[in-house]
């Protein structure tokens, strides 16, 4: 027989002698009882991790073994090991029996009858009940210990330095110079939030983390950080689902740390920040013609629509420049800035030809369609990250949800990372669906085109920027410009590559 030893500890297991060798050696010992030699038995173990997950390292592989038929008997000290929740003991177990795998417990009297199902179910709920006292009464130690002025959680803030040991946060002076300059430049200097950022990293000012730039709205969470003039708040925030939400106000707690800034200069910065919202929201738009759907050959960046000066006059035009500090892909150098007109003309241009032949516009998408094999491919790792994605999201969310972990701005930055990375993959997913099945469809959806353009044929040339939206949507799938606009050469080298795209709206 293939015999797995499973042995599991988490981080309060730990704390309170939980050994996982003598867990190993237990278990290993009841297999050399069953007969077992040491080539016969397969160690998987998962150190300071939570029973309340799932998705654990150790546990993942064992399952996979089993899956592969590489597994007869899976030895384990007592059920809690698996798993301290009931339903994921349960699921477990069945999985393991389908498999036609044995399941030996050193400290539980396992029968395959009703009596012993009953058994194994009232235990696994004894775990759980444990477990979520355990959760209660962390959660309630960590809101006596704020409201009694201590820091219950981990605090990462810039410009302090926590001591987890005695619990004391203290300013780090070198730090909270930066922070007194990046206020004093916001409301003295005037200086935008991307200026301050370019300015700290022109002077190569580390962050906390010492790798990463400054951002922009990094710094826009520093002039918004009641913490610098002398109060944090613990509780302030919490994660419902995959949502971050600001709980009730009378919910905060206050807790006294060292001021960096005096409370006037943290009320000035605020009001500044409220005018410049104001300003910005009032602000004139522009209209792009193909915001979303453009990007450069040349540097990869999609295009932004600006209303900018060229040559002493304001025109819009479409840039690839990322300006903001810490962007990934600065753009094309020099900054390439072409004239809106220009390129919104020519794709409208093309549009109308499409809509008078919708035929040619499916001939056109086929044309450019990816090799289906590649498409497939591709769908596959898609697939792959986007479970990554999820699973590391949901690992989050259960340690958040557990109580035994708060919802810090590390934790929150890295659950806002992970829900963009997912919603990009799943965008990504349903394109390439799209793609696959559009082959099939291309007949289809040409006639489907011919219904919705029908309206459009007669008054082409007096539709609404909305209208003509609309339809450049309908149609295009991305517009690409390779080359530049030079003074005094209204096209330059541009070219303008427009992809066809069959389907009914963005």
């Amino acid at each position: 027989m293939r015999f797995a030893v499973y042995a599991r500890v988490s981080t309060e297991d730990q704390v309170r002698g939980y050994s996982l060798s003598e867990q190993k050696e237990s278990c290993k010992q009841k297999a050399f009882e069953l007969g077992a030699s040491e080539e016969d038995i397969t160690v998987y173990a998962d150190e300071g991790v939570s029973g309340s997950l799932m998705e654990r390292p150790g546990l993942t592989a064992l399952r996979e073994a089993v899956k592969r038929g590489e597994v007869d008997c899976i030895i384990v000290r007592d059920p809690d090991r698996l798993s301290r929740k009931l339903s994921h003991q349960l699921v477990l177990t069945e999985e393991f029996e389908k498999a036609g795998v044995k399941l030996e417990f050193l400290n539980f009297d396992w029968k395959d009858t009703p009596e012993g199902r009953l058994f194994y179910s009232v235990r696994g709920a004894i775990a759980e009940y444990e477990k979520e006292k355990i959760r209660e009464r962390t959660s309630l130690g960590k809101i006596q210990k704020a409201r009694e002025g201590g820091v219950p959680v981990g605090f990462n803030t810039y410009g302090y330095d926590y001591n987890p040991e005695t619990g004391k946060i203290t300013i780090n002076e070198r730090e909270a110079e930066v922070v007194r300059e990046i206020f004093r430049l916001f409301i003295e200097e005037d200086r935008g939030a991307n200026g301050i950022a370019r300015y700290l990293n022109d002077k190569d000012i580390p962050t906390k983390t010492r790798k990463a730039k400054w951002h922009r709205q990094v710094i826009i969470q520093i002039l918004s950080n009641t913490t610098y003039m002398g109060v944090w708040y613990y509780r302030k925030r919490k994660c419902e689902g995959n949502k971050f939400e600001t709980r009730d106000k009378k919910d905060w707690i206050p807790i006294n740390v060292p001021a960096i800034i005096d409370k006037q200069t943290f009320i000035r910065a605020q009001e500044k920040l409220a005018e410049a919202r104001r300003l910005w929201a009032s602000k004139g738009t522009k209209n792009y013609l193909l915001s979303g759907i453009i990007s450069c050959g040349d540097c990869g960046n999609t295009m932004t629509g600006v209303y900018a000066n060229w040559w002493g006059r304001k025109e819009r035009r479409y840039t690839c420049a990322k300006p903001t500090q810490g962007a990934k892909n600065v753009g094309c150098r020099p900054r390439k800035m072409i004239l809106a007109s220009l390129i919104e003309d020519a794709v409208w241009e093309q549009v109308k030809q499409w809509v008078f032949d919708p035929e040619g516009v499916a001939e056109e998408a086929s044309r450019c369609r990816p090799d289906a094999e590649n498409l497939k491919k591709e769908l596959k790792k898609v697939d792959k990250l986007l479970n990554e994605a999820m699973k590391g999201r949901d690992n989050i969310l259960s340690t958040l949800a557990s109580g035994l972990v708060d919802l810090d701005e590390k934790t929150e930055a890295m659950l806002s990372e992970l829900k963009r990375r997912i919603a990009r993959l799943e965008a990504r997913k349903g394109e390439l669906i799209d793609e696959i099945n559009g082959e099939e469809n291309l007949k289809y959806r040409a006639e489907e085109i011919k219904k919705i353009t029908a309206d459009f044929l007669d008054r082409l040339d007096d539709l609404s920027f909305e209208e003509k939206k609309e339809l450049v949507r309908l149609l295009v799938k991305q517009v690409v410009i390779h080359g530049r606009q030079t003074h005094g050469n209204k096209w330059g080298n541009i070219e303008i590559t427009v992809v066809a795209k069959l389907g009914g709206g963005e």
